[in-house]
């Protein structure tokens, strides 16, 4: 099901919103090499992008669209309801946060197998929680990217692809300064999977 689908720029352009992206190589809160769009910088690549060297968005995307790739497949072979292409922009950007796991093992994916698209927005915004100090608590900023997500699930496929509606300024803030933290500190931005709902734990 929906082997025919994958994600457009538009859904590129919405994660890479999201996610942010920098230009340049830099080392993660792991010390791994990363650029663009959260690559890591694999063994095979390590000699291609030295650290600090700079590359174009044109690249960054590219990367993108190749790691997006597991999301894509994942889709393809857990979702059994057709999808439009707003739908399935959305899974990637859910899957590529939370991890693929969440197309097949999530209240999510459940809802949309079963046709109950009205539950999707619901579904999603019970993943935007994460530990803070330990403790298990909603995120504004993934509450506001799952928003985001069920937006654009809903949207009629009738609106051409590249007509997301544009990010508020809080929203915008925001995004910039996850991006500017992992610039200036190398901070790997990770989702944590709510420990309160086992049953959507990311396989």
């Amino acid at each position: 099901m929906n082997d025919q689908l994958d994600i457009d720029q538009a859904g590129l352009d919405f994660i890479t919103r999201w996610e942010g992206v920098v230009l340049r190589v830099y080392r993660d809160i792991a010390g791994l090499k990363t650029v663009g769009v959260g690559h890591l910088v694999t063994r095979d690549e390590d000699a291609l992008f030295p650290d600090g060297m700079a590359i174009s968005r044109e690249h960054a995307m590219e990367l993108l669209h190749s790691d997006v790739q597991t999301c894509v497949k994942a889709i393809q072979q857990n979702i059994t309801q057709p999808l439009n292409q707003h739908q399935f922009n959305a899974l990637c950007s859910f899957a590529f946060n939370c991890g693929t796991g969440v197309t097949k093992n999530s209240g999510v994916a459940r809802a949309i197998n079963a046709g109950n698209f009205a539950a999707v927005r619901p579904a999603l915004l019970e993943w935007s929680k994460c530990k803070i100090n330990g403790v298990v608590q909603v995120n504004k900023g993934l509450y506001n990217r799952r928003s985001s997500e069920a937006d654009l699930f809903n949207k009629p496929w009738e609106a051409p692809a590249d007509t997301y509606v544009p990010f508020s300024k809080e929203e915008t803030d925001f995004i910039q300064a996850q991006t500017d933290e992992s610039a200036k500190q190398a901070y790997c931005y990770a989702v944590l999977a709510c420990s309160e709902h086992p049953d959507d734990a990311v396989a």
